[in-house]
């Protein structure tokens, strides 16, 4: 026998918990442990108990880490709400994931204690917090469309849920809601942020191609790894809306079958005022579908001189050589597609046509940003202070006294001035037949195309814009607008688009297992709808099934992986361009011959029409009556 095996012991905030004989058993509860199939991590819970549908995987999980980076950096806070000088004392987190909110807020509000509930144990164990945090915070598990919320009536100041609308059946808000007005004091605040379920799609002019240069080398993706991007396309897709619909159909089957609405943004505030007052809803968060990102400088031939990204090509000046984008002299096609781009060149490229715009082109970088004044000109007028005061008073409420709740136009930043009732969720919304909703439409004019890469117009697109007024519905007029940090969202970097689009995909890809369990139940029942996908007789078995499916799977991820050009925002953000094997010439004419159609593909397709958003976020205030 060799000699024992040891396992490695330490802790990990992904990690379903273990026991060993040396110590305490720990708790071998279902929030506890995890599933693996075919390579994903899931929850243990029955689908039925917990239709939550995406995996937790390691990629998948620290993408909460991004989007709490993302509000850090946008409002300054973790909350969207200014408590000022006057922190809830007591909070709770639903759907706290990996207790981010809690450490954040924590820090921020060091006088308040934070419970983090979820479902699984995937929290940052509390032995790695600094002391003062592991006094205030408490991690608790369990699932709450079966179980109450294990906390005493009236018990916390401030509540906060975000992402835990795809895990919801529609039928069940009523109770979740019912639970999470049960534990919350008289007068405290709720927020939410919930996120639709969005499937990307990438356009004809992009895949058509790929599938034309199915047998090339790695196109877009610079990898460390030389392997195929593209694949050849298993049957003819012509007919089919876009390359990846099969995938897109069992993406929607996994909402439908689970009776989860996959836009939350559309159906939560409903459910939400039946059971809170003075609701503030803005309008929905579109955060925009990048343009096509520059290629990739292409790698050194074989037996060539190597080529570094630091190079520049031929007549062409470094921004940062003190003279103006205009001034340079005007890249042609070929330059654009050169192995010595760089992304200063790309720059310059595509300012060219500020003085020269292409006829048939459609500027990616034409948005005006939407301004907090542009949208608040738009608003219709809110319900008046004195109108809720009267009508207050004639349902014998009083004298429509509004008690403070901590947020609202007269607590945000920049307004030292309240309305004289004291710091809360700013005039109070009417939730009769009668209350008017407020509807933004200044967005509009923001919306943009990823069309030709050749034209830049003076100023570059808004990440976020707020969803036009055709789209969207917003309740509590300028109370409610001031509550998104529109400055801080629209002023992040312009290559963030890549890095929205690339969560986007991630949270599909996780939802693999749920998408093969919708196709398993298909081919079990012989659909014939399988035939437009390719499906033959012979296709009709798990095996056979599964392998397309994972064929499908591949196909999208390497589609996007080159779409999303993640190279572009690791560079941008300071690190070193990823290496990629050699080309030899042959490989890389190819790869040349193959960006060259691409373009050429967009240039043909552009309608000017802007894409659809990779992602839809809404917000949700509300309180507790007193």
């Amino acid at each position: 026998m060799g000699p024992p095996q040891t396992r490695d012991t330490r802790p990990s905030c992904s990690s379903s918990a273990t026991s060993h004989s040396d110590g305490p058993r720990l708790p071998r509860g279902r929030e506890h442990q995890f599933i693996y199939r075919n390579g994903a991590k899931l929850h243990a819970y029955d689908r039925d108990k917990a239709p939550y549908p995406s995996s937790f995987d390691r990629d998948v999980v620290e993408l909460q880490c991004m989007d709490n980076a993302m509000i850090v950096a946008a409002k300054g806070s973790a909350s969207f709400i200014n408590f000022k000088d006057r922190p809830p004392r007591r909070c709770l987190d639903i759907g706290t994931g990996l207790g981010l909110w809690v450490l954040s807020c924590a820090k921020a509000w060091p006088n308040s204690t934070f419970v983090g509930l979820d479902m699984v144990n995937i929290q940052v164990p509390q032995q790695f917090l600094e002391p003062d945090l592991a006094d205030r915070v408490e991690w608790v598990h369990t699932n709450i469309l079966r179980n109450k919320l294990p906390f005493d009536d009236d018990e916390f100041d401030h509540v906060h849920i975000q992402c835990l609308a795809l895990g919801i059946p529609e039928n069940k808000w009523h109770s979740v809601f019912a639970e999470v007005h049960r534990v919350m004091k008289p007068g405290a605040t709720i927020e939410i942020l919930e996120e639709d379920a969005i499937f990307p799609v990438l356009p004809r002019w992009y895949t058509d191609p790929l599938r034309a240069h199915a047998r090339s080398p790695s196109t877009l993706y610079p990898g460390s790894v030389q392997q195929p991007l593209s694949y050849p396309a298993p049957h003819d897709t012509s007919k089919l809306a876009h390359e990846h619909e099969l995938l897109e159909t069992l993406y929607h089957d996994v909402w439908a079958e689970r009776f989860i609405n996959p836009t939350p943004s559309s159906c939560i505030p409903g459910y939400f005022s039946a059971f809170f007052e003075r609701v503030l809803v803005p309008p929905v968060m579109n955060f925009s579908t990048p343009p096509l990102a520059p290629f990739a400088p292409l790698p050194e031939m074989s037996g060539g001189p190597r080529r570094t990204l630091g190079g520049s090509a031929p007549g062409m000046q470094r921004a940062n050589s003190g003279s103006s984008a205009a001034s340079a002299p005007s890249p042609s096609v070929s330059s654009l597609l050169s192995p010595l781009m760089t992304d200063n060149v790309l720059d310059l490229s595509l300012s060219h046509t500020q003085s020269h715009p292409h006829p048939h082109s459609h500027s990616p970088t034409s948005t005006q940003p939407t301004s907090v004044a542009s949208v608040k000109s738009t608003l219709s007028p809110s319900p008046s202070l004195s109108s809720l005061h009267q009508e207050r008073g004639a349902n014998g409420n009083g004298n429509g006294s509004v008690p403070g709740n901590g947020f609202g136009p007269e607590d945000g930043p920049g307004n030292e001035h309240g309305h004289g009732h004291g710091p809360g969720l700013g005039r109070p919304v009417r939730r009769d037949s009668e209350a008017r909703s407020v509807r933004s439409t200044a967005s509009q004019a923001g919306s943009h195309s990823s069309g030709s890469s050749f034209a830049k117009a003076s100023r570059r697109p808004s990440v976020m814009l707020l969803a036009p007024s055709a789209e969207s519905t917003s309740v509590g007029g300028e109370d409610a607008i001031d509550l998104v940090p529109l400055g801080g969202l629209q002023e992040q970097a312009e290559h963030a688009q890549f890095m929205h689009l690339y969560r986007a995909v991630t949270f599909v890809l996780s939802t693999k297992e749920a998408m093969w369990e919708e196709l398993r139940a298909r081919v079990g029942r012989r659909d014939d709808a399988l035939r437009r996908f390719g499906w033959r007789e012979q296709d009709y078995t798990e095996k056979a099934s599964r392998a397309r499916f994972e064929l499908a799977v591949d196909q999208y991820q390497s589609d996007m992986r080159g779409r999303i050009a993640l190279w572009h925002s690791v560079v941008k953000n300071g690190w070193a361009l990823p290496p990629r094997d050699p080309l030899t010439k042959a490989e890389a004419a190819e790869e040349m011959r193959l960006r060259e159609d691409i373009l050429a593909a967009q240039a043909r397709a552009d309608t000017g029409e802007p894409e659809p958003p990779c992602r839809k976020v809404r917000l949700i205030f509300g309180a507790k009556e007193c």
